[in-house]
């Protein structure tokens, strides 16, 4: 990545938190990072972000409300969201995401370059 971008990761696993930001910052990317979607918010709430990573399966507030109280925030950031799983119950959480204001959808694992490049398509 050639620009330096402010990047949000949301995820309740501190490893995958952890290992996306390191990627990310040996990128050329500055990164914050919440455990939890309300940590997420807050951080939203304090600074401005160029795009949004997050997990959709999280307790308490999952991926899809989460996009949705950004969206009701009018904070238009472009999101990526990821996930391990696809559905929860009878609902596809990446449709959902997307529905509720993500602009791209990936499944977990993703390897680096997967990651950059959502990154830079859902900024374009």
């Amino acid at each position: 990545m050639s620009n330096q971008y402010e990047v949000l990761i949301v995820d309740d696993d501190d490893m995958v938190r952890d290992s996306i930001a390191m990627v990310l910052a040996r990128n050329h990317c500055n990164t914050a990072t919440a455990s939890s979607a309300q940590a997420g918010l807050e951080l939203c709430d304090q600074k401005t972000f160029d795009v949004i990573l997050t997990d959709l399966v999280m307790p308490e507030m999952d991926g899809v409300e989460f996009i949705t109280a950004l969206r009701k925030k009018g904070i238009g950031t472009p999101i990526v969201t990821l996930t391990g799983g696809v559905r929860v119950g009878s609902q596809n959480l990446s449709a959902a995401a997307i529905e509720a204001g993500a602009s791209i959808a990936l499944k977990k694992p993703v390897n680096k370059q997967q990651l950059l490049d959502a990154i830079e398509k859902a900024l374009t």
